[in-house]
C-alpha cells in the first residue's frame, strides 16, 4: 500500500492576468445557458475569483472551476487573474479532483468516488484529503462510508430518491437489510432524525438479543467497549467468553495505517 506524501500540493505558484483566450478548458459546457447567465450577472457585480492552470505541454490548462470559466466567456469578459502551477500530470490530476470536491457541486455519490479515487489511484490519506479539501477528516469518513452500501441503496441515492443524510444513518445496518430500511424510509417520508431513531432501535434490539444469548457477561462488553475506543472503529464479537473471534471493521486504506500505526505503539 502507498502513502501520499502530505505535502503533495505544496508547489510554488506564480499569479498573472492572462487573456481568457489563453485558457486551455478540457471540461465541455454542460450547464444551461440560464445557470450561466446567472453566474455571469453575479460575476460581473462581484468580480471574478482567481483561477487555476497548469502550465503544461498544452498550453495553460484549466484545472478547476469550469463553470465559472465558462460563464465569464457568456459575460464576454476579456481576461482573468490565475494562478500558475507547473505539475506533474498526477499531481495535476489530485489538485482537480480536490478542488471539485471542494467547489462543493458535486452529487453525494460523485464527491464518495472522487476521494475514493484520491485513495486508490494516487495513495492519499484521508488526512490528506481533509487537508487538500477543507473539509474535516470525520466529513471525509462518513462521505467515503456511503460506498459501503448495498448497491440498491446506491442507486437510490444516484437517482435521488433518497438523500445522503438518510443513506449515511443506514451505513451500520447489515446490506442485506439496507434495502428495505431504505424503501420504508421512503415510503413512510421519514425525517433524518426518525431514520437515525429507526436505525438506533433495529441495532438495539439485536445487541438485546446478543446479550440474552451470552448471559449478560459484563467483562466481554467492557473488553469490545476498550476495543472500540482504541481502534475508533464497529468492533464486533462472535462467540462466547471461551471461544470466537473479534472482528474489526474498516473503511479505507487511511484505517489499515491508522490500525497499523496503533499496533505499532502497541
Amino acid at each position: 500500500m502507498r502513502r501520499a506524501k502530505k505535502d503533495l500540493m505544496q508547489v510554488e505558484f506564480s499569479e498573472r492576468v492572462m487573456p481568457i483566450g489563453q485558457i486551455v478548458c478540457r471540461e465541455e459546457n454542460q450547464w444551461e445557458e440560464k445557470e450561466l447567465r446567472t453566474l455571469a450577472a453575479k460575476l460581473i457585480l462581484e468580480g471574478t475569483p482567481t483561477l487555476s492552470v497548469n502550465d503544461s505541454d498544452d498550453g495553460f490548462v484549466l484545472l478547476a472551476g469550469e463553470k465559472v470559466y465558462y460563464a465569464c466567456v457568456y459575460a464576454s469578459i476579456k481576461s482573468l487573474t490565475v494562478r500558475v502551477y507547473r505539475f506533474e500530470d498526477a499531481q495535476a490530476e489530485v489538485f482537480t479532483i480536490a478542488a471539485r470536491i471542494k467547489e462543493g457541486e458535486l452529487s453525494a455519490m460523485d464527491e464518495a468516488y472522487a476521494m475514493k479515487r484520491l485513495l486508490s489511484d494516487y495513495g492519499c490519506t484521508q488526512q490528506t484529503i481533509s487537508a487538500l479539501t477543507g473539509k474535516s477528516r470525520p466529513a471525509v469518513a462518513n462521505t467515503l462510508r456511503l460506498l459501503t452500501l448495498s448497491p440498491e441503496v446506491i442507486g437510490m441515492i444516484e437517482s435521488g430518491e433518497l438523500s445522503a443524510g438518510h443513506a449515511r444513518a443506514l451505513v451500520r445496518i447489515p446490506q442485506e437489510k439496507q434495502y428495505g430500511f431504505a424503501r420504508s424510509v421512503v415510503d413512510g417520508g421519514y425525517t433524518v432524525r426518525e431514520t437515525e431513531k429507526a436505525v438506533q432501535a433495529f441495532l438495539g434490539e439485536k445487541n438485546a438479543h446478543t446479550r440474552k444469548n451470552s448471559g449478560g457477561r459484563d467483562e466481554l462488553k467492557l473488553l469490545i467497549a476498550r476495543f472500540r475506543e482504541v481502534f475508533k472503529t464497529k468492533v464486533t464479537l462472535i462467540g462466547n467468553e471461551e471461544k470466537g473471534k473479534l472482528v474489526l471493521e474498516y473503511y479505507s486504506q487511511d484505517d489499515l495505517y491508522r490500525f497499523e500505526e496503533l499496533l505499532e505503539q502497541l
